[in-house]
């Protein structure tokens, strides 16, 4: 029976019956590295209370096998017991011991303790990502949030591995039998949940530090450790790491008024990673790709220093106040979300996080806010398999947003405070969004519950507004304040939002600020608002040849900028705009009204070339550059897309050669200039050059970006782009695979032969993703992309596939695996404006086929009917812009 799907009820059923005390673990990885052992040995007791003796509870396994579970001493028969992915567990005691015997799967997919062997050099990593419920893949547990307990790992491995876990290594014990093996016994944990639990395994390189503390509050010295592939390790600045991390532990602590919980802080930084990164304590685990082969802008460096920030947050929102079920997720990951980009500024001096938050998370929260599938922050999860599809752009990206405007609703310290306030109320304990709201009430003296049923409880995205009335004469009556709410909005709910409202004025071309009011949006569901202005304030604003709205960007909100409030002079002169979030505000409002078919295309991509060469900030030049792109292949015209990709590379080309040698500029146009000449009709000889790194010992730079080297990583991009084009053979590929393998070599590999535009490669392809369980998750991603390259006619044949096997794939695969399966393959068909085959909106096949299956699968799993909801949502917008702009252009 497949009983993984635990349920909200039954969670709170067991929680209700039992408390844990204890886990011991032992987990034996001797044969680790062998490749035919695809299990190894646990063995895990449970200490636990019965608030009901003679009750019975079960606990989650997924697992190989099972040889044995012994409960109060007594031997229990398999046969009754073992159930799907629960053992039973009858006629509890007071007080309960449970040891299990059983082996469980090394992963491939990145869920539970992945196995990954460095084609580079055969060394082995062993590392474990559980979010939300996949610790139950390693060891015996009660897997759910609010049932914290002390965890004791032993961990039995080679004696020359790296081996590390939440706790602190207590001791070795050599075996008696071979003294090359060697058990590692850790530190009792302190009461944390299953999902934070971690181990560490394998031939890593590691470097260490102290923390030294610099705050007032503090919890000590406190030994760092930072962990990655030893292929890696020329490229591992672990100094930058290891000073960003000094910086935020000196920051959060003095922030919160409350210690670093615990007794280390070791960040690893592990291949083929699912997420971006993870908050075990004790034991960050991060994705590799922060280890930057290529070289590093700031943005990158931004990036990477906001992750660390967001899961040292975690340790206090999170770890040490867990909520009590994914329902309030939001409770750990908008809070950490907020701190990272508020960490990474004020600790680490990047002063570009909240326009990096702006442009990307933000954006990420609006796209995502405007499916159909959108949900409250504070949302409804009825179980895992929900669980693990909202880690999305509303529980992170929104929700921290909303801290955002909770912060200029209440202000700063008070919102520092009921933190305060919260940690040592709930520490290692579990809460709820009621607990939250009282401590908020407490602290602000205010009435919360009505903010957050506007923005907690509410789901959809606000657009708001400005209408200047003018007079007969010329000068401004009236300014009004407009909100349109979202169709998800409750009767008689509204939103409040406080703002900022800048105005520019044209001088010699270039936009300059004349001033900003601080207004406030009411809480009542209205759709115009009256401001009072006093007289200046009339007239700078009537005469303003630009509104810009959300100025400094409190708010959560879609801004509507149209020709009245200046939308032509924000095109012109948006790179004249001194500071990067008014910028990058203007470029997220240019973003959207793209995305909402109001904006033409041609009009977005002709913004970006007129001011790619302005762009001073690394982060908004990042956006501009992907943004850009992504209209003309989303929603750009199908007939008029050549000579707007090709408008782009030249002036990507232009700029390139401009920018100073070895800067971010230059870097970021050249990942941008390879990435376009998949589409253009330029790029090949660039790319030819580029390519070399991949295949061949290089010596300087390349030749047409000076400052920066040939290296594999750029090479192997180049390489995919010249398959895509058909522009490189497969012996050519198989060379490059053979000259350095290495995990940027077999994904660049799999990339590139699935992207070779004929039939014979994409069917290989599409066999591989679909039938071949051996896959890798990077691998199957890379595969997917690949696969998604090429004329859209060499895809067809498999859509209905596709659909017809969704069922028995979902069946089959894990959730992630699955997951990734359906958004990789997922099909992208093109408007064809005009067409006799009436390949148009509604009845476009990446649309229609997705409806139709709906349509016949009502009961099938609520969160694959989610993907594909989502994802013939976004192709329905997708048509949408393609329609629109191919109406401009006819």
């Amino acid at each position: 029976m497949n009983n993984e799907n635990l349920s909200r009820e039954e969670a709170a059923e067991r929680s209700a019956l039992i408390t844990v005390d204890s886990y011991h673990v032992h987990l034996d990885l001797t044969h680790a590295k062998d490749e035919n052992f695809e299990t190894y040995p646990t063995v895990t007791t449970v200490k636990f209370k019965s608030r009901k003796p003679g009750a019975q509870t079960f606990i989650d396994y997924i697992r190989h096998s099972i040889d044995s579970v012994r409960l109060n001493g007594a031997q229990l028969d398999l046969n009754k017991v073992v159930d799907g992915s629960r053992i039973m567990l009858p006629e509890l005691a007071e007080e309960n011991e449970l040891t299990v015997h059983g082996r469980s799967y090394y992963s491939r997919s990145g869920e539970g303790l992945h196995r990954y062997i460095d084609p580079s050099d055969g060394r082995v990593y062993l590392y474990t990502q559980y979010e939300p419920a996949d610790c139950r893949r390693v060891f015996p547990n009660f897997e759910q949030p609010d049932l914290k307990a002390v965890f004791n790992f032993r961990i039995t491995a080679p004696r020359d591995w790296v081996v590390s876990s939440n706790g602190v290594l207590e001791s070795e014990v050599s075996d008696p039998t071979d003294s090359n093996i060697v058990k590692r016994v850790f530190a009792p944990t302190e009461r944390i949940s299953t999902y934070i639990t971690a181990v560490l395994a394998g031939e890593y390189f590691t470097v260490t530090d102290t923390y030294k503390p610099q705050s007032i509050t503090n919890s000590g010295d406190i030994p760092l450790v930072a962990y990655c592939r030893h292929s890696l390790k020329p490229h591992f600045d672990y100094d930058n790491i290891f000073r960003v991390t000094k910086n935020g532990l000196d920051f959060f602590q003095d922030l919160f008024d409350y210690p670093y919980p615990y007794p280390k802080y070791e960040q690893a930084f592990v291949p083929e990673y699912n997420i971006g990164a993870m908050e075990n304590p004790g034991l960050v685990t991060f994705t590799e790709d922060f280890i930057f082969v290529s070289g590093a802008t700031e943005d990158d460096l931004e990036g990477r220093a906001n992750t660390i920030c967001h899961e040292m947050a975690h340790m206090w929102f999170g770890d040490l106040v867990t909520m009590k079920w994914w329902d309030d997720l939001w409770l750990k990951e908008s809070f950490a979300d907020f701190m990272g980009a508020l960490g990474a500024i004020e600790a680490n001096g990047f002063n570009d996080a909240w326009v990096t938050f702006a442009n990307h998370r933000k954006s990420w929260a609006y796209l995502q806010d405007q499916l159909p599938t959108t949900h409250p922050i504070v949302a409804d999860i009825p179980h895992l398999e929900a669980a693990a599809q909202n880690f999305d752009g509303i529980t992170y990206a929104k929700g921290a947003s909303t801290l955002k405007q909770l912060v200029s609703y209440v202000g700063f310290d008070t919102f520092i405070e009921a933190a305060r306030v919260y940690f040592k109320r709930f520490a290692w304990g579990n809460t709820s969004l009621q607990d939250f709201l009282d401590v908020l009430n407490e602290v602000s003296g205010r009435d919360m519950q009505t903010w957050s049923q506007a923005w907690l409880q509410t789901p959809g995205l606000s657009t708001l507004g400005t209408r200047r009335v003018y007079r007969e004469d010329g000068k401004l009556q009236d300014l009004y304040l407009t909100q349109q709410l979202p169709d998800t909005q409750p009767a008689g709910i509204g939103r409040p939002h406080v703002v900022k409202l800048e105005t520019f004025i044209l001088q010699e071309e270039k936009l300059v600020s004349t001033g900003t009011l601080s207004l406030e949006y009411p809480a009542d569901p209205i759709a115009e608002y009256r401001v009072s202005l006093p007289q200046e304030h009339k007239k700078t604003v009537g005469e303003a040849d630009l509104l810009m709205l959300n100025a400094e960007d409190h708010t959560y909100a879609k801004i509507m900028l149209t020709d009245e409030d200046g939308l032509q002079a924000a095109i012109a002169g948006v790179s004249t705009l001194e500071s990067s979030l008014s910028r990058g505000l203007i470029w997220g409002s240019l973003w959207e009204s793209v995305r909402d078919a109001r904006l033409p295309v041609a009009t977005f991509v002709d913004a970006a070339v007129r001011n790619v060469s302005c762009e001073s900030s690394a982060s908004l030049l990042g956006s501009m550059v992907s943004n850009s792109q992504n209209a003309i292949t989303n929603f750009g015209a199908p007939k008029s897309r050549q000579p707007l990709y090709d408008a782009l590379y030249e002036s990507f080309s232009k700029a390139l050669a401009a920018a100073k040698p070895g800067s971010d500029t230059q870097l970021i146009l050249l990942r941008g200039l390879i990435s376009i000449s998949s589409y253009s009709t330029q790029g090949e000889d660039l790319c030819r050059d580029i390519a070399r790194g991949a295949f061949e010992d290089t010596v300087g730079d390349i030749a047409d970006a000076t400052g920066i080297p040939y290296d594999q990583n750029l090479g192997w991009s180049a390489l995919g782009t010249l398959a895509g084009r058909n522009l490189v053979t497969v012996a050519d590929l198989d060379r490059a695979a053979q000259y350095n393998p290495s995990s940027i070599s077999k994904n660049g590999y799999a990339y590139a032969i699935a992207a070779i535009p004929d039939a014979d490669h994409k069917a290989a392809a599409y066999k591989r993703i679909m039938e071949d369980s051996s896959l890798s998750n990077d691998a199957l991603t890379s595969t997917a992309n690949g696969f998604l390259r090429g004329d859209v006619g060499l895809r067809t044949p498999y859509y209905k596939p596709f659909f017809d096997s969704l069922l028995s794939m979902w069946d089959t695969r894990s959730i992630g695996m699955a997951t990734r399966i359906v958004r990789g393959l997922y099909p992208r068909s093109l408007y064809n404006y005009g067409s006799a085959e009436g390949t148009g909106v509604s009845d476009n096949p990446s649309v229609a086929l997705a409806q139709e299956w709906l349509r016949k699968n009502p009961s099938a799993p609520s969160a694959l009917r989610r993907l594909i909801l989502e994802a013939q949502d976004n192709a329905h917008r997708n048509m949408i812009g393609q329609q629109f702009n191919s109406s401009l252009s006819d």
